[in-house]
């Protein structure tokens, strides 16, 4: 297998991914499918051979237990998934309306109150970010809003945050998934989340809503984009999502030394999904890809080539996420539909 690749039967070296949020079942009309964005992005990255940790909540019930089992059988830690009695597992609706999916989530679950973990896991986390610093591999913490909806959770996210701020070996970059699920959002939580945010992934209404006026277009997007990177000392990458058009990738200055010293947007095309079953968890999938190539330090550009491919293979998934080992070798590579040599 190629240096550049990751699959599931290598474990590259790479920083590491502490994953806070939902986890739930998509339930669709003919068909229940394990899900949660923040769950998506944790599977996925297992897929590729990483070892992230995911912080999440269910009930100490049927779909619960389910959801330990599947974890525990793709070989993803269930160190920091609390069980909670009393307290169901989070279920969602999904339909689909012109082909995009709409969700009709049930609020008051198991996700709405996840714990900060134990002390013990925390260490065995701080330890392993220790050593991958020490290699120079970036660590960060992913999060995005759904999960902010409960005040219990935004104690939870800002005191994972402040934990690992407080120690220069272990300081994360934080990654923003905005992924916005109406009504279980404010936009006044981008004022609370934003400062810190090294790493943002919005998609054009989501950028309207940080940018606070109409992007009406191409140019208005791209001003706003340069805006925000400009106020935010913190703000490192802005990958903005553009569903059938692809996606771009604005870099700070300080990034782009790092790059391509180039400070127009990288631009990806969004290869067209065959067959294309749905969209679900497509934004989760390019968001991994591009959280697996931040941890390993690799090249922008052919990670969002890869990134943009991923997500259209899932489109051709019943679901967000896959059982298969053999869907998650992908190649870190200038050309993003090589194939990985064994």
């Amino acid at each position: 297998m190629t240096d550049s690749s990751i699959a599931r039967s290598q474990v590259p070296q790479a920083g590491v991914a502490v994953i806070v949020g939902e986890v739930l079942w998509d339930c669709f009309p003919d068909r229940q499918v394990l899900g949660g964005a923040p769950l998506n992005v944790a599977w996925n990255l297992a897929g590729f051979g990483l070892q992230p940790l995911f912080v999440s909540a269910v009930g100490d019930d049927d779909l619960g237990k389910e959801i330990l089992r599947r974890m525990r059988e793709w070989g993803l830690s269930t160190d920091a998934v609390a069980v909670l009695p009393g307290v169901p597992t989070g279920t969602v609706a999904v339909t689909l309306e012109d082909g995009e999916p709409q969700y009709e989530i049930v609020s008051g679950v198991a996700y709405d109150q996840i714990p900060v973990p134990n002390q013990s896991v925390l260490e065995s986390i701080k330890n392993r970010i220790r050593n991958a610093s020490e290699q120079g591999f970036p660590s960060l913490l992913y999060h995005g809003t759904l999960a902010y909806r409960s005040p219990h959770n935004r104690k939870t996210i800002h005191e994972l945050r402040d934990y690992f701020a407080g120690d220069d070996s272990t300081k994360l970059d934080v990654f923003f998934d905005i992924n916005v699920r109406k009504p279980h959002y404010d936009v006044a939580w981008l004022d609370d989340l934003m400062p810190g945010a090294g790493l943002v992934k919005l998609n054009e209404d989501e950028m309207s809503d940080l940018a606070s006026r109409e992007l009406a277009s191409v140019d208005d997007r791209r001003a706003a984009a340069h805006e925000l990177l400009a106020k935010s000392d913190n703000l490192k990458c802005l990958l903005v999502t553009l569903g059938a058009d692809g996606a771009e990738c604005y870099l700070s200055d300080s990034a782009q030394a790092n790059d391509s010293g180039d400070s127009k947007p990288i631009i990806v095309v969004a290869p067209e999904p065959d067959p294309l079953i749905d969209p679900v968890g497509a934004g989760d999938a390019f968001a991994s890809v591009a959280i697996a190539g931040h941890l390993r330090k690799l090249p922008v550009e052919p990670t969002l080539k890869s990134a943009a491919l991923f997500a259209s293979r899932v489109c051709g998934l019943p679901g967000a996420t896959s059982d298969d080992n053999e869907f998650y070798r992908i190649d870190f590579t200038d050309d993003p539909h090589r194939v990985p040599d064994d």
